[in-house]
């Protein structure tokens, strides 16, 4: 227990310390060790954090229900499938499933690079977890249960942080791709691929409180 909780201490001050040195501004950027692409993205949003829980409510509630109603706002440009022409590589969603017992998703997709199918049918399982914390920060961790032709191991976490002013949205993404994408993907490539998104997400959701908010305080239902 006690090395459990150590961890716990040591992450949250190297995240706590990563963050003080980059959030002066908007930025994201990615380390490269073992195989492994770790992507950590932030953001200042000026709203309130009631208004950013209700928004992590529903990105929650379209991720495990209906993963391409978050094109529409959370995804918003970040690449579907009749964009494929514009990627070098996408998932091509086909069926996405909740366990509601379990709370564990699935998700069967193709892997397309350059609108040609490279694999068929790969499934991702994983589950969604949301943790409100007393001081009025979120987080939610995404996690990969099983590696697939596409992905060895996977998880991400997505932070709501108390400022001074408003709060800041962190992303970190941890990535090890399976070996024959291993040698596609370049620390270049994977830039290419990955960083904009993340980039893209963070700022979709600022949009999307920040905008929440303004309709809040305008009265306007």
């Amino acid at each position: 227990m006690r090395l459990s909780f150590t961890r716990i201490i040591v992450f949250v001050s190297l995240l706590l310390a990563t963050v003080f040195a980059f959030a002066a501004n908007d930025t994201t950027f990615t380390k490269y060790k073992s195989q492994e692409f770790v992507t950590y993205g932030f953001v200042r949003v000026n709203s309130s954090l009631t208004t950013a829980d209700a928004v992590v409510d529903d990105l929650i509630a379209d991720f495990r229900g209906d993963p391409e109603l978050l094109f529409d706002w959370a995804l918003k440009g970040l690449g579907r499938q009749e964009e494929a022409k514009k990627n070098e590589l996408i998932l091509a969603l086909k069926e996405t499933t909740l366990d509601k017992m379990t709370g564990v998703f699935r998700i069967l997709s193709d892997v397309m690079i350059a609108d040609k199918v490279v694999a068929r049918d790969i499934v991702i399982e994983g589950d969604m977890i949301k943790t409100k914390n007393a001081d009025g920060s979120l987080n939610v961790k995404i996690s990969i249960h099983k590696s697939n032709f596409l992905i060895k191991k996977a998880h991400g976490t997505f932070f709501v942080l108390p400022q001074k002013v408003g709060f800041l949205y962190v992303m970190r993404v941890n990535v090890t791709f399976n070996w024959f994408f291993n040698l596609f993907i370049t620390q270049r490539r994977y830039a290419d691929l990955i960083e904009w998104r993340i980039t893209g997400f963070l700022n979709n959701m600022k949009q999307e409180t920040e905008r929440r908010l303004l309709i809040e305080n305008k009265g306007i239902k």
